[in-house]
């Protein structure tokens, strides 16, 4: 399939939603926009099909129709203005050829959105030391550009804490991997206390992710984290009815 095609491809791609919590009022703080469909595209998962764009040099070519048809989605959800929209961002990125500034802006002027609802994630799942240099100069970029950037599954990695040190992103989004269990592992609670605590202090927002069991939220609860996000909470969906403006954070909703 040449470039082109792959272009025509992508309107069959689409993005689910799921929301981030605020604990203390209940109400919704943001949206995760979430890739689906990639198997529509003959990719078996997400991963594989950015591997692709990557190898095919139309990484950062692709990334800019997802996001616009990400924006584009967010903007009908109801209350959409008092919220923000987290958005996946490939490191890899910068390596392309035809990367750019300015092109995010354009896509916000014409959805009339402001830059303050983006929160651009970094995955720490993914490799960044390798070019760590070019990591850096990239969250520098949007950073001086106003968007919000987030460290996503914080502590799997081993690069987290020295981008945590080097440059002091607006969010961490705690793993999975210390929330499971939780509330029946001192370990896991003393780690993740103390995130908490060292973020609080250089002041970053914490977002315990991929809590899924009421028990796991009590000890997030109790050890002063300030957003959630889980299948608890909701389960990502394609549907814009389903993401609401309150949640209950003490009945399974999902």
């Amino acid at each position: 399939m040449n470039n082109n095609k792959i272009l025509e491809k992508l309107n069959v791609l689409d993005f689910a939603f799921q929301p981030i919590v605020d604990i203390e009022t209940s109400e919704i703080y943001a949206v995760e926009a979430l890739l689906r469909n990639v198997d529509e595209l003959g990719y078996h998962s997400i991963h594989h099909f950015f591997d692709e764009m990557y190898q095919h040099n139309l990484l950062y070519a692709v990334d800019l129709v997802l996001r616009e048809k990400a924006i584009k989605k967010f903007v009908t959800l109801e209350n959409y203005a008092s919220m923000k929209l987290f958005y996946n961002l490939d490191n890899r990125l910068l390596e392309m050829k035809d990367y750019a500034s300015g092109h995010t802006n354009a896509i916000l002027n014409a959805y009339n959105l402001d830059k303050s609802a983006i929160c651009f994630e970094i995955s720490e799942r993914h490799e960044v030391t390798r070019d760590c240099d070019g990591i850096m100069h990239l969250l520098e970029h949007y950073k001086r550009e106003g968007f919000s950037l987030a460290i996503d599954d914080f502590g799997v990695g081993f690069s987290g804490f020295k981008l945590l040190y080097e440059f002091t992103p607006d969010v961490i989004k705690i793993d999975r991997f210390f929330l499971s269990g939780i509330c029946k592992d001192p370990k896991k609670k003393i780690i993740v206390e103390n995130i908490i605590q060292l973020a609080k202090r250089l002041g970053v927002q914490i977002i315990a992710e991929g809590v899924e069991l009421q028990s796991e939220l009590d000890v997030c609860i109790d050890i002063g984290c300030e957003y959630v996000q889980g299948y608890l909470i909701q389960r990502p969906s394609c549907q814009i009815e389903d993401i609401r403006t309150v949640y209950s954070l003490f009945t399974q909703v999902a």
